[in-house]
């Protein structure tokens, strides 16, 4: 039988179809669980925006629960990070892992076009979705998937919720 060393056994597991892949180490776990904090930071901020320029009293209600649900998603990241001997406020590398959404949310609201407000949310979402995915791909310690996964499923739903929205005022608004 041959032996191998970690470094070999993490090439042959990495290779190997359908494997899992190797384990984070805590350092390449904190920066993307720091990635994940300045997406949810951003979606606050953006829900937040959205909710300050929109006058449905219902969306208003809608996208100021979903900035909250980020920060609470934030706070629960950074409580990871910790554990985990990392910086929450280190958004160094973080800044680089994953695209920015919510750019085009202050001219969206500036417009007051729901139209255009719901794409921006909506292509933000997608964002957010894609930064989670590409996290959950990774092998995530016991403690930290059901935390990501959980977060992701509620992203997932709020993409889906004010994509509908945006099918239905696009529909609605089509001549």
């Amino acid at each position: 039988m041959k032996k191998h060393t970690k470094a070999s056994m993490e090439v042959i597991i990495a290779t190997e179809p359908n494997a899992t892949p190797p384990p984070q180490d805590d350092n390449s776990l904190v920066v993307s669980l720091n990635g994940l904090i300045q997406v949810c930071r951003e979606a606050h901020d953006g829900y937040m925006k959205a909710a300050d320029g929109i006058t449905s009293s219902a969306y208003k209600t809608m996208f100021a629960e979903y900035a909250h649900q980020r920060s609470r998603f934030a706070s629960q990241l950074a409580n990871l990070v910790v554990e985990y001997g990392g910086d929450a406020e280190d958004d160094g590398q973080a800044m680089k892992l994953f695209s920015h959404g919510w750019i085009g949310i202050e001219p969206a609201v500036m417009g007051g076009d729901y139209g255009a407000i719901f794409a921006e949310c909506e292509s933000s979402e997608a964002i957010a979705r894609e930064a989670y995915e590409r996290v959950l791909e990774k092998s995530l310690s016991e403690d930290v998937a059901p935390i990501v996964n959980r977060q992701y499923e509620q992203i997932v739903e709020a993409h889906n919720r004010i994509h509908n929205l945006l099918e239905a005022y696009e529909l609605e608004h089509k001549n």
